[in-house]
């Protein structure tokens, strides 16, 4: 059962320090580079791959924000598209960072139900969950998390 939508819009990391390029941005962060027709079943992307610059997990669908069939609306703040992420999916990708210094994941996300969601963060090796809201807005939660690159790939 999908319960809530994952956006990543707008997300990048930010590199605090002076001897390093100031921006490290995550590839296809606003997924507007779409996957190739031939992955996709419907909306959910078949194949670990199949979404361009990311490795996903389980079941993830590809979506276009907006008015839905049947009445909903999925909110994508930041740009068209949007992945959606079912019951212990989830979306990596492998960043290139200076170890010992700090750096800020950014990314929208939002939910379109009313249970109790968490969406879990994960940069080796820490982790940690973020609770998300049921919200009736466009805006959705915008998210950030902020760590120290323990060694050169995070």
């Amino acid at each position: 059962m999908t319960l809530f939508i994952f956006n990543l819009c707008l997300a990048f990391l930010f590199a605090a320090s002076a001897f390093a390029k100031p921006e490290v941005y995550i590839q296809n962060g606003n997924f507007e580079e779409k996957p190739d027709p031939r992955f996709l079943k419907k909306t959910r992307i078949i194949g670990k791959y199949s979404l361009p610059k990311w490795e996903i997990n389980g079941f993830v669908e590809y979506i276009n924000g907006g008015p839905q069939p049947g009445g909903m609306y999925f909110p994508v703040t930041h740009g068209e598209h949007a992945v959606r992420l079912g019951n212990e999916a989830s979306i990596s990708q492998t960043i290139k960072v200076i170890p010992g210094h700090w750096y800020a994941l950014i990314l929208g996300a939002s939910r379109t139900c009313a249970q109790d969601e968490v969406l879990r963060i994960s940069v080796p090796p820490h982790k940690g969950d973020v609770p998300l809201q049921t919200l009736y807005s466009l805006n959705g939660d915008v998210i950030a998390w902020g760590f120290k690159a323990a060694s050169n790939f995070t």
